[in-house]
């Protein structure tokens, strides 16, 4: 079963195939970037990923040293971005049309999260990244 996703103004299309997780960062970039307590991201294996339109809308900034987000030129909204070093798309989850099919699975970066947001569910938490998944320079 194919699921979609899109930008705000649709320009920006893609669909995956199945997807691993959805995950809450509670990072500062996450949290400015959505102007939100934490961004929910889906993480997709790469090569179930596919961008059907709007590469030509797509563009980038290091939001940190290494640390790359894509957006759409035209709405502004963060689309979907792979970082070099791992083998998965990450994906605003509130960019899908369609149910991605997974359910939170835990929280990262607690030790930055916003001081006026308590985290009530009992999903794990780590303090930065997942063990496994920092990138080379934090490991």
């Amino acid at each position: 079963m194919t699921i979609k996703g899109s930008c705000l103004c649709g320009g920006v299309q893609f669909e995956i195939d199945a997807a691993r997780s959805l995950t809450f960062c509670h990072c500062s970039n996450c949290r400015k970037l959505s102007g939100a307590a934490f961004a929910s991201y889906v993480h997709v294996d790469a090569d179930k990923f596919r961008l059907v339109s709007g590469e030509e809308l797509i563009q980038r900034f290091e939001s940190a040293p290494g640390s790359f987000r894509n957006f759409c030129r035209v709405c502004s909204s963060t689309v979907p971005g792979k970082a070099a070093y791992l083998k998965t798309v990450s994906i605003p989850a509130g960019l899908f049309d369609d149910d991605p099919g997974v359910r939170p699975k835990l929280h990262v970066f607690v030790s930055a999260k916003a001081p006026w947001w308590e985290i009530t569910d009992s999903l794990p938490q780590h303090d930065k990244w997942v063990p496994g998944f920092a990138p080379p320079s934090q490991e």
